[in-house]
Order: C-alpha cells, then structure tokens, then sequence
C-alpha cells in the first residue's frame, strides 16, 4: 500500500503505514502485535482465520500458545469497545478460530487527525536533543510525552537518539511508549550523540549508573520506571538497588545477570564463544549487520530476516522457535 493508505470498518480506521489505530480522527492506543493481528483478520473480512495461521502470521517462528493470542483478541475488543457477546467486529468460531464480521474498505487517505493525549502524534521527528552533565562528559537525552509516571528507556550497548527516530520500527516503539509515559531516552556515555570516550577509558557500570541518575536529574525527574534492553538491564538493575528511592519500577527486556558462563549460571557463554562472537564482528562486522539475512538478524529478529511482521522485542532462544503441530 501507498503511504497513508490503510482499511476502514466503522468508525475505526488502520492506518498501515504507520501502525496507528485511529476512532474517526483520534488515535486508539494498541501494541504492535495487536495492531498486527487486526489488520489480518480485517484484510480477510467474512472468512474464518484458524488459530494457527493468526500465529504464524504475528508470530512467525517464535513459539508462543493459544493463550497469548486470547490475550490479543481481548486487547483489540477492548479497544475496538466489541462486545463478545454481541460482537460488531470479531466473531469467534469456537476451537476454530476469528472471523472479521465487519464491513471493510480501503481508506485512501487516513487524516492525521490530533495528537494522543500525552501529545505525542502517530509519527513523530526526532525531538529535541539536551545534554545532561555526568562527571567530565555530557549525555545526550530527550523527553517526549507527558504521561503520569516518567519512563526511563535504557538501550543495549548500541544507540543514537537521531536515528532511533528514523527507524520506522522504533520510532514505533519509543512512541508507544510516550503514549502512557513520560517517556526519557538516553545515549550511554561513548555511543550516539554522548561525549566519547577513549578505548582505553570504557566506563565502568557505576560510571553508567551515575550518567542516569544525571539524566533523571537534568530531566526533572524524581523517581522513574527503568526499562532495560540487553545491556541496559544490569545496568537499570543495579541503579535500582542503588537508588530505591528514585526507581518505581524496573523492566527488563532480552537481558541478562551476566555473559560468561559460571557453576550458578548456565545460561551464559563460555569464554571461547564469546571472544569468536567479538571477533568475527571486529573483523567483517559490516558484512554481519548489513543484510536481513546476517546471521545476528536472524538470531535476534527472525521474523525481520524472514520478511514477516516485524516485532518488538527480542526472539526467544533458538531452541524454542519452531512451533509443535501435534
């Protein structure tokens, strides 16, 4: 589809392009993979959908049960104000599957309509960049939205707030999270738009912890939820025990307590695999992460490195991605 296009059913409209649910001009908030299921059921409008081909199609190669799509359908419900009883939108046929019983058409030009109430639109430009002073260095952050808690989002060892933003995908993410938060987004000190640092100099995770509590100040913010990604979650979780009473929760996301393997923790890498890992980045690092079909992609973002619906967190272990038929 064109940009702007999308599918229309009564008083709602899915804008595709930007993964917006809209009630007339106003937007409704609904999480990607609940975005992802209405919109097939809806482009299939009067036709039973089995159970197995919705989690195919939102979740293709990640297992996951039934259960997690009836979580789904109860979101878009509630969304949409459906009645299961009485149902406008989604039928269910009992142990078969969903059926879209609404009218559908194609929307040709979905208006933009106003902002969502925190004042964060569907789509957004990067927002303003500020720095926060940290020791000897300054860390780049912004804020977006005005919701009730204040959201601290902590990257993975990799981040730029300018393309954060010009990532469709993220862009996505970063502002369905200012849509219910006060949503605060940092460059780690030597990444992104953050002051660098040499090699010889690499923070420690004190270091790190303490440019957060910079950001949080320089932000206004008294006390905040800590969402962690990857590296990100030791280092939320360490300002957490740190800082009791300046953290109101802590979320962490594809994380982990350590890297290396250890006789309490088996889940880690050994020494030898993890040295390879880095080397092989180090020396053809551009050919790993350039194409959709790199190993890392399809480790991490399968259903990106296999064309399918794009999602919003990280894969589960290798070992859990084919889905039984049995």
């Amino acid at each position: 589809m064109s940009a702007g296009t999308g599918l229309s059913f009564g008083e709602y409209r899915l804008d595709v392009e930007s993964g917006q649910l809209y009630r007339d001009t106003t937007p409704v908030p609904l999480t990607p993979k609940a975005f992802a299921v209405l919109q097939y059921l809806a482009a299939r409008s009067g036709k039973l959908v089995a159970k197995e081909k919705l989690l195919d199609a939102a979740w293709r190669d990640v297992f996951v049960g039934d259960a997690v799509l009836k979580v789904t359908i109860r979101e878009i419900r509630k969304a949409l104000g459906d009645d299961s009883h009485a149902p406008r939108f989604i039928e269910i046929a009992h142990r078969r599957g969903y059926r879209f019983i609404a009218p559908v058409s194609t929307a040709s030009a979905i208006p933009a309509g106003p902002p969502p109430v925190t004042g964060v639109p569907a789509r957004i430009g990067a927002p303003r960049v500020q720095y926060a002073h940290s020791s000897n260095v300054n860390i780049a952050y912004q804020v977006v939205g005005s919701g009730p808690i204040d959201l601290v989002f902590v990257m993975g060892w990799v981040s730029h707030l300018a393309y954060f933003w010009n990532e469709p995908s993220c862009a996505r993410f970063l502002t369905r999270l200012a849509s219910m938060a006060r949503l605060i987004v940092f460059d780690k000190r030597g990444t992104g738009l953050s002051h660098p640092v040499p090699v010889s100099q690499l923070p420690t995770l004190e270091q790190r912890m303490d440019d957060v509590r910079a950001v949080l100040e320089a932000a206004g913010s008294q006390r905040a939820v800590l969402l962690g990604v990857s590296e990100g979650g030791p280092l939320c979780t360490l300002f957490a025990a740190t800082c009791p009473e300046k953290t109101a929760g802590l979320i962490a996301i594809g994380s982990y307590a350590r890297r290396l393997i250890d006789s309490d923790y088996p889940w880690g890498q050994t020494r030898e695999e993890r040295e390879a890992f880095c080397s092989a980045l180090s020396s053809n690092g551009a050919d790993q992460w350039a194409s959709r079909s790199a190993r890392p992609v399809r480790r991490m973002i399968p259903s990106f490195a296999t064309g399918g619906l794009p999602t919003s967190g990280w894969a589960p272990a290798p070992a859990l991605r084919s889905r039984s038929r049995g």
